[in-house]
């Protein structure tokens, strides 16, 4: 089976990608700007010429996307879900937790009624609906607070402030359920070896790891990591400070519930701590490279 990632190059593509060539499945993996993903006549050109069976879309991707990033988003998905409705190619589209808004709910069902309250949610939300417009076949993937010691991320930024970048400020209303990159990796393998033997579960699904807590409870994880490898520097505390007044361009709850993606797949959730420490050794191993 021939797989097509749009996007190795940023920190979800290159974690599928290390996860995808250990595998059978014949990668197509662009590296340079061509082509042009948001023209039309680009894409038909560039699937005519490598044909795959699946798309996997991570164009755009980041943590935290910029103005050009959220731009590219929804362009980019519309573009593809146009040319892969021609040639009946499924389609999977990353997505995002941003999608929901400032509600009081404790967690986010697939059901649940999306209204993003910041550019990057509005980008997410009009990808996920162009991409459902054009396709029976696609599968939209939301995922909550992901981390990594490489890029910029919940847990790259933190680290970066504890040792003297900056300040931060956790908000002890905020939950979410932090989910490792290499963790989203081995779901959307395990997901497209499902589609290649004719699986047929298609939607919007969500996943993340299996563990809640608010960003206050996170920071308090990573600094006990740190303490833990007798690394945590004395004036850490100066740089870190709590809120609980709350943004008004992030969800309340990065919470999401896995049960379409568990029922459709089985996959199942895990923890998030047994992924900390070989991050945070990989990070302060790359800082003193």
């Amino acid at each position: 089976m021939k797989l097509l990632l749009t996007d190795a190059s940023n920190a979800l593509g290159r974690a599928l990608e290390h996860e995808l060539e250990r595998e059978t499945f014949g990668l197509i993996a662009p590296v340079s700007t061509r082509p042009d993903w948001t023209d039309v006549g680009e894409v038909r050109a560039y699937l005519d010429h490598e044909p795959p069976k699946l798309v996997i879309n991570t164009l755009g991707w980041a943590d935290r996307p910029d103005t050009a990033q959220c731009a590219l988003i929804p362009a980019a998905a519309e573009t593809l879900a146009t040319v892969c409705s021609e040639r009946n190619i499924p389609m999977i589209q990353v997505s995002s937790y941003q999608v929901f808004g400032g509600d009081n709910k404790s967690s986010h069902s697939e059901r649940d009624e999306p209204s993003p309250q910041s550019e990057a949610g509005q980008a997410w939300l009009a990808a996920e609906q162009a991409v459902s417009q054009a396709l029976e076949h696609r599968l939209v993937l939301r995922l909550s607070w992901l981390i990594d010691s490489h890029g910029n991320n919940r847990l790259t930024r933190l680290l970066r402030t504890i040792f003297g970048d900056g300040e931060w400020v956790a908000n002890s209303r905020l939950r979410g359920a932090p989910t490792a990159l290499s963790d989203v990796a081995r779901v959307l393998v395990g997901v497209v070896k499902q589609i290649s033997c004719g699986a047929d579960n298609w939607g919007v699904m969500h996943y993340a790891s299996r563990d809640v807590c608010t960003e206050v409870e996170f920071v308090d994880r990573v600094v006990e990591v740190l303490r833990q490898l007798d690394t945590l520097p004395e004036t850490f505390a100066q740089r870190l400070t709590t809120t609980d007044s709350l943004p008004s361009d992030e969800p309340v709850s990065a919470v999401l519930g896995v049960h379409r993606l568990r029922d459709g797949f089985g996959v199942q959730s895990r923890a998030w701590e047994p992924y900390l420490v070989p991050m945070v050794k990989q990070w302060l191993h790359n800082q003193k490279k």
